[in-house]
């Protein structure tokens, strides 16, 4: 009977030792199981830059950056025609032209990349982080001038067809690109500003938006002019431009300067013209028909004999 109780415990001892061992092998196998899934998923896959390229890769590319520049000119085209053609909306579409170039080669950038070459994220990560030291390093000033694209586009102190003036330079915005903003003198000279310049500058502008802007014409007099006569023929020259814009109210100033040392009065004729375009031209109008009213009345040579008789 003890024989076969102690048989009967030694039995159950070796069944616990051998389900005590599988079990062990058992968490045993599913860790090293679980290692390695954990260790295949965190191994990255990277892939080689040259890898991600082929002969039809790089002709699709090529072929789509093409396509992507000639449509961008023809669009650029046609908006810059319409404008002319729709002299009421010529600004608005000029304004319009600086966004659709960001936004379709920002398109054109990302269909590049994740619809041709397709890379792994783990690739662009590392080939971003690595491309972008390397042109943070080499190129700071094209990334100053880039970063003030965007803050001139996104805060707008000025838009494609205003007249602004930064330092000497004063002339209309025909374009805003990401590196640089042109203008054209009143001499019809073109200006490529870089954008960092400008953002770091203060910015006059003329128009802010406006088809029209204020136009000021100066007119130098003897002293002893009917000042009350100039200031009807100023007034009357203005209104008479072509060019002037009627909905704004002209204003007529006179100022009291000296100049080679003798006091003169200087006529200032401050109106506003109907379309920047014709800033100058309302400018050179007013002072001619002034000029020629006052030739026609002989104002100054009356002015010059009452000064000469009252010596």
């Amino acid at each position: 009977m003890k024989k076969s109780i102690y048989l009967f415990v030694l039995l159950m001892l070796c069944g616990i030792s051998v389900t005590a061992l599988a079990q062990d092998s058992t968490m045993v196998a599913s860790q090293d199981t679980v290692a390695a899934t954990s260790e295949i998923s965190i191994e990255p896959k990277l892939v080689k830059f040259e890898d991600l390229f082929s002969a039809s890769k790089v002709i699709a590319i090529i072929l789509v950056l093409l396509f992507t520049f000639l449509f961008n000119r023809l669009l650029v085209f046609l908006l810059t025609r319409l404008a002319e053609n729709q002299p009421s909306y010529r600004l608005v579409i000029k304004r319009i032209i600086p966004f659709i170039n960001v936004g379709l080669w920002t398109v054109t950038v990302f269909f590049v990349i994740s619809g041709i070459i397709d890379p792994p994220i783990e690739t662009v990560l590392t080939v971003g982080a690595s491309i972008g030291l390397a042109i943070g390093f080499a190129s700071q000033d094209i990334l100053k001038n880039i970063f003030g694209g965007f803050i001139i586009i996104l805060d707008s102190p000025f838009q494609v067809g205003d007249k602004i003036e930064v330092g000497d330079m004063y002339g209309e915005v025909t374009e805003i690109g990401l590196r640089s903003t042109r203008i054209v003198t009143p001499d019809d000279s073109l200006i490529t500003l870089p954008n960092a310049d400008i953002v770091n500058n203060a910015v006059s502008n003329s128009n802010t938006g406006a088809l029209y802007c204020q136009v000021v014409a100066s007119i130098y007099l003897p002293i002893n002019v009917n000042i009350d006569e100039m200031k009807e023929v100023a007034y009357k020259a203005a209104i008479s431009s072509r060019y002037v814009y009627m909905n704004k109210p002209v204003v007529v100033i006179v100022e009291n300067k000296i100049v080679d040392r003798a006091f003169v009065i200087q006529l200032k004729v401050k109106a506003y013209v109907l379309d920047i375009r014709y800033e100058f031209l309302l400018k050179s109008e007013i002072t001619e028909l002034i000029l020629s009213e006052i030739n026609r009345r002989k104002i100054v040579q009356k002015a010059n004999a009452e000064n000469v008789e009252s010596k």
